[in-house]
């Protein structure tokens, strides 16, 4: 199986760095992407990924339902999820504050990272995941899901700053859709989810005033 070749691309002006194949697609060339998001597409499948900065998640939170939450954002009303990883803790583990005097001295915090299965109808915006009209005897496809969570929480003489970056892949399986030409055999998924996994380890901040300072 060849290697995936990569290409470091800068997230947000060059705030972040992340490593992603060199033939994927950054969407924003094709159409209007929110500030807060980065989005590239896999030239060859239907393959997703999506960088976000949210709002921190102050107290608590199942991670569980961070997973299924993030999805949902991005209009996978899914039938179904099920973890591939070991569940997450209960809570989202609370981020530990970095106190520093300049932002030089800071770290990129090491993210937790889960993987799943969601069933899914294409094209679905109805919150129960039911088909789009005119297609309700589809079978449902289903996606690899693969989410990234760094937890920011740094003090930088005085200046506080929280966020949480997401960073989300979605990736159609082809065995799943008998006929769908956009997904991914078995042997493919793991390529994507070994670049990846190498991405989301090697990613990294270099320009902390990406992230506003606490009022």
């Amino acid at each position: 199986m060849a290697d995936v070749q990569t290409t470091t691309r800068p997230l947000f002006g060059g705030a972040i760095s992340f490593d992603v194949p060199k033939d994927y697609i950054d969407a924003s060339d094709l159409r209007q992407v929110p500030d807060n998001q980065e989005v590239f597409l896999s030239n060859d499948s239907d393959t997703a990924i999506i960088f976000e900065i949210l709002g921190a998640v102050q107290d608590g939170g199942a991670a569980s339902d961070m997973y299924e939450a993030a999805n949902v954002a991005h209009d996978n009303a899914a039938l179904s999820a099920t973890l591939t990883t070991p569940p997450p803790p209960t809570h989202v583990v609370p981020a530990q504050t970095q106190h520093v005097q300049s932002a030089s001295e800071l770290q990129t915090p090491h993210p937790t990272v889960v993987t799943g299965i969601q069933k899914v109808h294409k094209f679905s915006h109805d919150p129960s995941g039911a088909p789009r009209r005119g297609h309700e005897n589809d079978a449902p496809d289903e996606v690899w899901i693969g989410l990234a969570l760094w937890r920011i929480d740094v003090d930088i003489a005085g200046h506080k700053k929280k966020a949480d970056i997401v960073c989300t892949a979605n990736v159609p399986l082809k065995e799943a859709a008998e006929g769908n030409p956009n997904g991914v055999t078995s042997e493919e998924l793991a390529k994507v989810e070994g670049w990846w996994r190498n991405a989301v380890a090697g990613m990294k901040i270099n320009d902390w005033n990406l992230f506003g300072d606490e009022n």
